[in-house]
């Protein structure tokens, strides 16, 4: 009874879980035999005993007895057996003798089933038959799913060359990455070993991408790896690429997705060494290479697209920071650094992403979509002509990874030219990966607000932040929920600085709002004051949330090693700190500018008690911050209210923005249906 119990329960478990199971865990491999045979023998019975009633229907014994009939005498049946009423009701109708009867069954019933029967079995003979004496594979067919020429030796070759440095004992002792948890050794790694849940997960994966079923390919990559990352590899890294490539015909894109997902796993679980961030580097060199030059013939999530690109930059990240900390590098690492300075290369990022964009030709399907001749958002980048997704996806997530990759740089202009082909106002590809949407939001509010853009940011900031809160709960169980929160919070933050910079409180929905003022409210009251104590809320304000800026060049080995780690993050926040001290005096000409329509130079020097020349720089001065250019060159303005001199009079002019009550209607025509719902669910007595 335990096994059928078990059984019952796998029945009904979802089907990642189920393959991630062990083949000894499988109840149904268990009860397959038997209940085969069972059913195999129910089947014959009954078509024997079926078939042998049949037979005697037809062909009665000596005595001339049919089962099932009552009337054994062949002799028409009365014709007025129930009288003249019985046939008033059925009027037309016919009667049969029992030897009709029988010819009829014969023909209509007995023949036509046993000619079913048996053409049914012969075809089920024959697929056995197939089944089981069909040869395996031979070894000239194996395909590479990607039909880039590779020969089985070659990539065995380059693989094993690639995996030669994966021994995790030659960390040097006193690297600058923080320790593993606990070592390869005192935990049992044997990269070599392959548990059968893996292997069954990366035979199963092979074959989906072989086949193209995204929607699998999503559920195992999404899900599966997660659930066996978590059960089997917490604290150790996956089996090496040698260990898993026999079972996937060596097949060489799939191994270099496989190292991309392996390393992938490595950075978030443990602390790579020097020679895994070099390796990890020329696996992506080696996989976009493939992309760009070879014939690629396979579709891939966008999911994992966007992972590939957003991992891509985060590594580049990783590395700058930890190739700055040179204070306690070993002089082994310091040899590798020197050996292998074209690793995680500023040039080599910036190239490869923006070669993705140019060969996948992006920029004109998203110009040719725009005229209608194109269908790649309304499809989220997939071709259901049989086709690949793999270059175009990937190009337009490398648009997002050039944002991201200025705005570690701190060039804000370059980063916002490079996404300017995707329309941020509109649903687009980049919207279909949550991790996509908020990474892409958030860089382009943070790039908007660096540049002055405050309503801009403001208006997006806006946005993301709605959109997380009414959907952040369906993302829960998510493996990136608590980088969702970490970002939510981080841009809560940036919206409070933009607003205490640019007071546009009428831009931002009543329930982003309330969560702002709940979570800031005091401290955006302290930044209005330009004190001291502002300054230090608005430093740690942008230090909670900006960027971690990078310095990409690589140090001088021979001067005194040091740590310039934070020298990019200490200049952007002196510029940011540079650009709030100007805007000082601007919140008082504000005030005063609220509350009169017209005032003299005069009137309002005396109020801020400063002559008229400096009131004069002062007013240029606000209409200078309170302006700024956009992506097209045209100036706008971020004010909620504009002014001109005439004269010795300040003409005041309030920008009142035209009212929009659809949004308000529609509000209240949801909330009517609810209510109405309501009350229809009420049953009255």
């Amino acid at each position: 009874m335990a096994i059928i119990g078990d059984a019952l329960r796998q029945a009904f478990m979802p089907k990642h879980e189920y393959e991630s199971l062990r083949d000894e865990e499988k109840a149904w491999g268990k009860l397959q035999r038997p209940l085969v045979v069972t059913l195999m023998a129910l089947v014959s019975v009954t078509v024997i005993v079926s078939t042998v009633i049949s037979l005697n229907i037809v062909f009665p014994g000596s005595n001339g007895k049919r089962p099932f009939c009552s009337d054994e005498r062949l002799q028409p049946l009365p014709f007025n057996a129930k009288g003249r009423g019985y046939i008033e009701h059925f009027p037309g109708a016919f009667f049969l003798t029992d030897q009709e009867t029988v010819d009829y069954y014969w023909m209509v019933v007995f023949l036509p089933s046993i000619f079913i029967f048996f053409v049914s079995l012969a075809y089920l003979v024959a697929g056995i038959t197939v089944a089981y004496s069909a040869p395996t594979r031979h070894g000239c067919l194996k395909v590479v799913e990607n039909n880039y020429c590779a020969s089985k030796r070659a990539s065995n070759a380059l693989l094993t060359q690639k995996m030669a440095n994966f021994d995790h004992d030659d960390a040097p002792p006193n690297s600058a990455a923080p320790p593993p948890p606990a070592s390869s050794d005192a935990l049992g790694y044997d990269p070599n070993f392959v548990p059968d849940s893996v292997k069954s997960f990366v035979v199963h994966l092979y074959r989906h991408i072989r086949e193209k079923n995204v929607y699998e390919i999503h559920q195992m990559y999404e899900t599966s790896f997660q659930t066996l990352s978590e059960r089997l590899f917490k604290d150790t890294p996956w089996p090496s690429v040698d260990a898993v490539a026999h079972y996937v015909d060596n097949d060489h894109v799939f191994c270099l997705l496989y190292r991309e997902m392996w390393f992938r796993h490595l950075y978030a679980r443990l602390s790579p060494t020097l020679k895994q961030r070099i390796d990890s580097w020329d696996n992506y060199c080696s996989l976009f290479q493939v992309v760009l030059h070879g014939v690629v013939n396979m579709q891939l999530p966008n999911q994992w697209l966007w992972d590939m690109v957003d991992e891509f930059v985060y590594q580049f990240q990783s590395f700058c920071q930890y190739r700055a900390k040179m204070k306690n590098k070993t002089e082994q690492e310091i040899a590798l650094l020197t050996q292998f300075d074209q690793a995680w290369n500023v040039y080599g990022v910036l190239n490869f992403l923006q070669a993705l964009v140019e060969k996948s030709m992006i920029v004109q399907i998203l110009e040719q979509e725009k005229e209608g001749l194109e269908q790649f958002t309304s499809t989220d980048g997939y071709d259901y002509n049989g086709g690949s997704n793999v270059l175009k996806v990937l190009g337009y997530f490398s648009m997002v990874g050039l944002l991201r990759v200025h705005c570690l740089l701190g060039d804000y202009h370059t980063g916002l030219k490079c996404l300017q082909p995707i329309d941020i106002s509109q649903q687009g590809v980049y919207t279909s990966v949550i991790g996509s949407h908020i990474t892409t939001i958030y860089h382009y509010g943070f790039a908007n607000l660096m540049l002055r853009r405050y309503v801009e940011a403001i208006r997006e900031f806006n946005k993301i932040l709605l959109y997380i809160y009414k959907t952040k709960q369906y993302h829960q169980k998510s493996p990136q929920y608590e980088q969702i929160l970490k970002k939510n919070e981080q841009m809560y933050a940036l919206l409070a600085i933009c607003l205490s910079l640019c007071p546009q409180v009428k831009l931002v929905e009543e329930t982003v709002n309330s969560q702002l003022r709940e979570k800031y409210g005091e401290k955006m009251i302290r930044m209005q004051r330009y004190d001291d104590e502002a300054f230090a809320i608005y430093d740690e304000l942008f230090s909670y949330a900006c960027p971690k800026f990078i310095t990409p060049s690589a140090p001088s080995f021979e001067e005194p090693l040091v740590n310039y780690n934070q020298d990019a993050y200490r200049l952007q926040l002196k510029l940011f700190l540079y650009e709030v001290k100007q805007q000082q005096l601007l919140s008082g000409v504000r005030t005063f500018l609220k509350v009169y329509s017209t005032i003299s130079l005069g009137k309002l020097a005396n109020y801020m008690e400063v002559d008229e020349p400096t009131l004069r720089t002062i007013l240029m001065t606000y209409k200078h911050k309170t302006h700024a250019v956009d992506g097209d060159g045209k100036i706008i303005s971020n004010a909620d209210l504009d002014f001109y001199i005439d004269d010795d009079m300040i003409h005041v002019v309030e920008s009142r923005p035209a009212k929009r009550y659809g949004d308000y209607f529609l509000r209240q025509i949801v909330k009517l249906e609810g209510v109405i719902n309501d009350v229809d669910r009420i049953k009255l007595e």
